[in-house]
């Protein structure tokens, strides 16, 4: 019985911190981290129209984050590593985590109160532009001007979709445009997170990095929280489908999805496991479309195209199982 314990815990671990028996296993988890990632990402902007529509958006990143540090925080509490990534990277830790929740969460929440499920998602497919350049500038990774091409393909996709307001006009498709703009900010903020926290994955773990971001990102966005205060009273009046929405936010998006991504980035170039998640979009258009009743249109037909299309280019030649293992401290569960 205790043999056939510790074999689950040892399985848990491998699943859990990309520990495995041998390379091969552990180069194939990474790839499942990715499919796993793009599949909860795909999801993220659903549950969030569902919360923003009801719920306080100055509250909401505050719940969300600091519900999930703490969830996490027993796994990560007993080997003291948090205290060794706060003593050795405590400034990145403190800009990743201003990245990851205030800054990123203002306009994601934000520009998912106005534009469609379908713009929040395809506008994320610029992501990997934001971190191959910062990764190649802080040389993380070389400039790959075919990797690039891709990337550009898929920002042209988005670049379509957002013309495509202008041409429809009226009062939704200028809310749209406003959340577009708001989408910016939100990608360029989410594709320098993504370069900052890499190199503290590789170093401490996902696990650590994701509960010291999380807890650390609560408390910097709690000044916000505290001047929205006067719409927390919406909470008194927001219903079930609001709060499963936020639950989902936080159990599914926020600790599962970004864990799978983390495990990802311990193995993966920042800017491939980037280009691999603008498959999620796809996913999320459906979602809208079947959720939301939100229209298809022909920049969002062609935009759509042009982003998966950016995908596969981009990616078609990094799927081969031999990527380096970056160095990394384990923590077990």
């Amino acid at each position: 019985m205790l043999l056939r314990r510790r074999s689950i815990a040892m399985l848990v671990t491998e699943i859990v911190h990309g520990e495995s028996s041998s390379d091969r296993v552990g180069d194939l988890g990474a790839y499942v981290s990715l499919a796993l990632m793009v599949l909860i990402g795909s999801t993220t902007a659903t549950a969030a129209k569902y919360v923003v529509r009801e719920l306080p958006v100055g509250l909401v990143p505050v719940i969300r984050f600091g519900c999930a540090g703490l969830c996490l925080l027993p796994v990560v509490w007993r080997e003291g590593a948090l205290s060794r990534l706060i003593r050795n990277d405590g400034l990145r830790l403190l800009i990743g985590a201003a990245l990851c929740v205030p800054i990123n969460q203002s306009f994601f929440l934000n520009a998912t109160r106005l534009a469609p499920t379908s713009h929040v998602a395809l506008f994320y497919a610029a992501v990997p532009l934001v971190v191959l350049l910062l990764a190649s500038a802080l040389g993380q990774e070389r400039l790959n001007l075919d990797r690039l091409g891709g990337i550009l393909a898929s920002i042209l996709g988005v670049v379509i979709i957002g013309l495509g307001n202008f041409w429809q006009g009226g009062a939704e498709s200028r809310d749209a445009v406003w959340g577009d703009l708001l989408l910016l900010g939100a990608v360029v903020s989410w594709g320098a997170y993504m370069t900052v926290n890499k190199p503290l994955v590789a170093k401490h773990g996902a696990l650590p990095v994701l509960a010291a971001t999380f807890l650390l990102g609560s408390l910097l966005d709690l000044p916000i929280a505290l001047v929205t205060r006067p719409s927390w009273t919406a909470i008194v009046t927001a219903s079930p489908a609001a709060w499963r929405g936020l639950a989902f936010l936080i159990l599914v998006s926020t600790i599962l999805g970004l864990a799978f991504q983390n495990q990802a980035l311990r193995r993966l170039d920042a800017s491939q496991v980037a280009s691999v998640g603008n498959a999620s979009p796809i996913l999320t258009v459906l979602w809208g479309i079947w959720l939301f009743h939100e229209a298809v249109t022909p920049a969002l037909a062609l935009g759509g195209i042009l982003t998966l299309g950016g995908i596969v280019w981009t990616s078609r030649k990094d799927f081969k199982f031999a990527p380096q293992l970056a160095p990394t401290d384990s923590v077990s569960l």
